[in-house]
């Protein structure tokens, strides 16, 4: 089958010396268990602590870390604006940081999840936001509390096969505001490989695929890395083609941030955007590549005999009912791995006179 990259396959090297050295990278492991959701914090060390701030979804949290720096606390990732959210950060500030000081609130991406408390907390301290350049203007750029689909976005969902009767629930994607405070309107550019400004033995990883320029902070002496959504220990990280840039390569980005991610070694702590801190980096760059393999044959063996649309391949791939909201990730999910096919040579697109893309495995790797 085509695989993503050239070294999907391969056997990772552990750091044990010797002619025997290749191995098995480490199976995953849990060293702690999970907090109660809101105020409670947990000590990674002591210089690091972990909470969880709850969401009204079915991924019902997003991980805060709260890292000591110079001169006070940098806070990784908000948690959205929500009722109670305020609160439970209230709670933090006059308990576990009663009499310590913030010096700045780091988001890993625009995700609202991550991102959505990132106005209200720079304003009550009075301190920066640190985000990449691309991630803050998506945020700004994103279009929101629309009452009618746009004529680009009608197109991109025709298409991909997408129900017309459907397409007003399109919308779902663009009613966020609600969760996020006011931006701010400056911010401090973290840039890859770059020492943070107010850590200087962390340094910035950036990554693609999920978002535009995921950060990630790595601290080799610390043997710790806190990996956004880039890296996650049970669920498969959304990588999607959105309506706002429908020619993108998004899993190209990603499987490329998979390679750079499977050189962290196993004795580093993964403090990841969901789920549980866990070490293992590169047994789980090796599971989330077969999940994609996996998700490429079942499209390649849905298109050797017949044309299909996104919208039919989705079925293929999430046979089970779908949310509005879960039906968009899907197909975003969906377009994002045909379009890695196709400019690969591993199928074949034709827009139909109903202008609907069609996709089919390539005559090349049928011959």
């Amino acid at each position: 089958m085509l695989r993503p990259n050239a070294t999907s396959s391969r056997t990772e090297e552990s750091n044990v010396e010797g002619p025997e050295a290749s191995t098995s990278p480490a199976p995953l492991s849990f060293p702690y268990h999970p907090p109660q959701t809101g105020a409670g914090l947990v000590d990674i060390t002591p210089e690091i602590k972990w909470f969880r701030m709850p969401m009204p979804y079915a991924l019902d949290h997003v991980n805060i870390y709260l890292l000591r720096v110079e001169g006070g606390w940098l806070i990784v990732d908000t948690g959205l604006d929500a009722p109670g959210a305020r609160e439970i950060w209230e709670e933090v500030f006059s308990g576990p940081l009663r009499g310590e000081n913030v010096v700045g609130v780091c988001c890993t991406h625009y995700h609202v999840d991550h991102l959505g408390l990132a106005g209200y907390l720079t304003e009550r301290w009075r301190v920066p936001l640190f985000i990449t350049y691309e991630e803050y203007f998506t945020l700004l750029g994103w279009p929101d509390n629309l009452e009618e689909v746009p004529w680009q976005h009608a197109q991109f969902f025709q298409r991909a096969g997408f129900p017309q009767e459907l397409l007003q629930q399109t919308l779902v994607m663009f009613r966020f505001s609600s969760f996020i405070s006011p931006m701010p309107l400056s911010f401090v550019r973290l840039q890859e490989g770059c020492a943070f400004p107010v850590g200087d033995d962390w340094r910035v990883i950036v990554g693609g695929g999920h978002s535009p320029e995921h950060a990630l902070l790595y601290s080799a002496d610390r043997k710790i890395l806190v990996s956004g959504d880039q890296l996650l220990p049970t669920i498969s990280t959304n990588v999607s083609v959105s309506v706002t840039n429908p020619e993108d390569d998004p899993l190209g980005r990603w499987f490329a941030s998979l390679d750079r991610l499977a050189e962290i070694p196993d004795d580093v702590l993964v403090l990841p955007g969901h789920g549980l801190p866990f070490f293992g980096a590169r047994r789980r760059v090796e599971e989330l590549r077969s999940h994609h393999e996996q998700r490429f044959q079942v499209i390649l063996e849905a298109c050797a005999t017949r044309e299909l649309s996104a919208y039919e391949l989705v079925q293929a791939l999430y046979p089970s009912p779908l949310s509005d909201f879960d039906l968009q990730l899907a197909l975003g999910e969906c377009l994002a791995h045909l379009r890695y096919l196709v400019t690969r040579g591993g199928l074949a697109c034709r827009l139909d006179g109903y202008g609907v893309n069609r996709y089919r495995c390539s005559q090349e790797r049928m011959d």
